[in-house]
């Protein structure tokens, strides 16, 4: 064997010695970045915009595939065609109710609408030369001093209460250095995803993957409990039952998700409606799509976080201005859901368009399944994740998000080569 090549005996492929090195300190770079983004931002205001770097990179990478192709482009049936149509439909709405400003607020709430689709192609293509086999061992490495790190961090804060906790059915809710137990969450769920994937290059994978789910789980969220049993699911039907994982399998979710959340569910929609931000993004989403059908008010108008830097008149027009969390002054809860968002700013259309983008990725990850049952499950581990949090917080529009694409976006890109 050459000191230049290698060649992987599982999948057949050759990798460059030189071109996967420099692919897994990239690797290890953004690992650690995405993982501690939100502590350092409060240090260092430049990685706040981490993610948005992540996702503009989409930008250069389709440029320099384009002209590789020649300038030819592909159209089929994947998530970029709807996931375009849903920018369209929002910034036609845009221009035609022209309620925010197109350049100072359209246009970053659209691209933060589409962040998350950017960051897949990214992660896609940027680690194209990692070699997941190789490195596994590495890598696990990497996950076990993380959770290692959790876990002392989460006894001593039981023990002494070093950092700031809410206190949820009698007990301290864990999150350790991060702004928001969501956050340890998404975390948590990031170093899962991974685990999963090199599932079949490691030893004792399953004392970890335990561990991070219960550290998940100690932030006593509803949809932190959810994720939690969706990946237990998940690792039962396709490690030990060797079935595939469908859509009418996600459904199974959704009365567990009900249960859940039933707590919050009731408080929110039933017993304070109206003083709910929740309740009433929900109730108002569905009103502005009926009175701009079919397009929607626009990016940048409603239950988005420049729906808040740029106060929207329809926050006035529809009566939320005086509700708790929604306040002009105090806008607290104006991106605390998702698809009430998608709803009011881009109409039906562009809720089901959104909708089909998930369903088209979806799909492609439901591919992966003939290539590695490991990859397989860690890319629906992130799906289903988003998933259950996109019914209470802006979860695809959201930074926690990014890392989970770029991971998913791997996945694809690694799958697609071995198939090739």
């Amino acid at each position: 064997m050459s000191k230049e090549r290698a060649r992987d005996s599982r999948s057949g492929q050759k990798y460059s010695y030189s071109g996967s090195s420099v692919s897994y300190f990239m690797f290890l770079v953004l690992f650690y970045l995405l993982l501690f983004r939100d502590y350092l931002d409060h240090q260092i205001t430049f990685f706040k915009y981490i993610d948005e770097c992540i996702a503009v990179l989409a930008v250069p990478i389709f440029i320099m595939n384009l002209k590789k192709n020649n300038f030819r482009v592909k159209i089929g049936r994947g998530y970029g065609i709807f996931i375009s149509l849903f920018l369209l439909i929002g910034l036609l709405s845009n221009v035609v109710f022209k309620y925010q400003s197109f350049i100072h607020t359209a246009l970053p709430d659209a691209f933060l609408c589409v962040k998350f689709w950017l960051a897949v192609y990214t992660g896609r293509h940027i680690f194209s030369k990692l070699p997941l086999r190789r490195y596994a061992n590495k890598i696990y490495l990497h996950i076990k001093a993380v959770t290692i790190l959790y876990l002392v961090l989460a006894c001593a804060d039981w023990r002494w209460e070093i950092f700031h906790a809410n206190i949820r059915y009698g007990f301290r809710s864990v999150h350790l250095m991060y702004s928001h137990p969501t956050v340890f969450s998404a975390c948590c769920m990031f170093l899962i995803m991974i685990l999963l994937a090199i599932k079949g290059y490691i030893a004792n994978d399953r004392f970890w993957l335990a561990l991070l789910l219960g550290l998940m789980c100690a932030t006593l969220r509803s949809k932190a409990w959810g994720a939690a049993i969706a990946v237990v699911m998940i690792c039962y039907f396709i490690f030990y039952r060797k079935k595939k994982f469908r859509l009418r399998t996600l459904m199974m979710f959704v009365p567990l998700m009900i249960a859940l959340g039933w707590s919050q569910i009731e408080y929110y929609f039933f017993r304070i409606r109206n003083g709910s931000a929740r309740y009433q993004l929900l109730d108002k989403a569905v009103k502005i799509a009926r009175d701009h059908f079919p397009l929607g008010a626009g990016f940048g108008t409603y239950g988005s976080y420049y729906s808040g830097v740029n106060y929207s008149p329809l926050y006035f027009s529809y009566g939320l201005s005086s509700v708790h969390g929604l306040k002009e002054d105090a806008a607290y809860f104006i991106s605390d859901s998702f698809w009430p968002m998608v709803l009011g700013q881009t109409g039906v259309f562009g809720l089901i368009f959104y909708s089909m983008s998930v369903i088209a990725l979806f799909r492609s990850i439901q591919k992966i399944r003939n290539v590695s049952l490991a990859f397989y499950a860690s890319a629906l581990s992130g799906i289903c994740y988003l998933l259950i949090t996109s019914v209470a917080e802006s979860a695809f529009v959201n930074p926690l998000a990014v890392p989970i694409a770029v991971w998913i976006g791997f996945l694809l890109g690694q799958s697609g080569k071995r198939t090739e």
